[in-house]
């Protein structure tokens, strides 16, 4: 529903089985769960593009990705108010859509980090800080 052309359970499935060929991956993990990083590589065609979003997950992910032909970044942003501002415009225009999995009340915040915590969630999880 969020157009993505194929989709991965990765509870039943590894990616690397049924995905290939691609030309960028944005790697939201690293290699700190399963060598999900060092699996990306392998999903990469020649020349293809590795992002790599957490920080330091995953020390040598550029030698890793060169070794292999493919050309790798890492992500960072620090949020400023007119990139903000565009975000919110985004999300306003309905141009980006954000799945919610769940919303917890503010005094509720410690249940939803446990939920976080479990690393199974589908989507955001919202802490609601008053009725308005």
């Amino acid at each position: 529903e969020l157009g993505a052309a194929e989709v991965v359970d990765y509870t039943s499935t590894r990616f690397e089985d049924v995905v290939s060929e691609v030309d960028v991956v944005i790697d939201l993990i690293g290699n700190v769960a399963d060598d999900t990083g060092t699996r990306s590589l392998e999903v990469l065609r020649p020349g293809g593009l590795l992002i790599e979003v957490p920080t330091g997950a995953w020390p040598g992910f550029r030698e890793a990705a060169s070794a292999r032909g493919i050309r790798s970044t890492d992500y960072k942003t620090i949020p400023d108010g007119a990139a903000l501002a565009t975000i919110g415009r985004l999300l306003d225009s309905g141009a980006v859509r954000v799945f919610i999995d769940r919303v917890f009340d503010l005094d509720e915040a410690a249940a939803a980090h446990t939920e976080l915590e479990r690393g199974h969630t589908r989507g955001k999880i919202v802490l609601q800080v008053s009725d308005d």
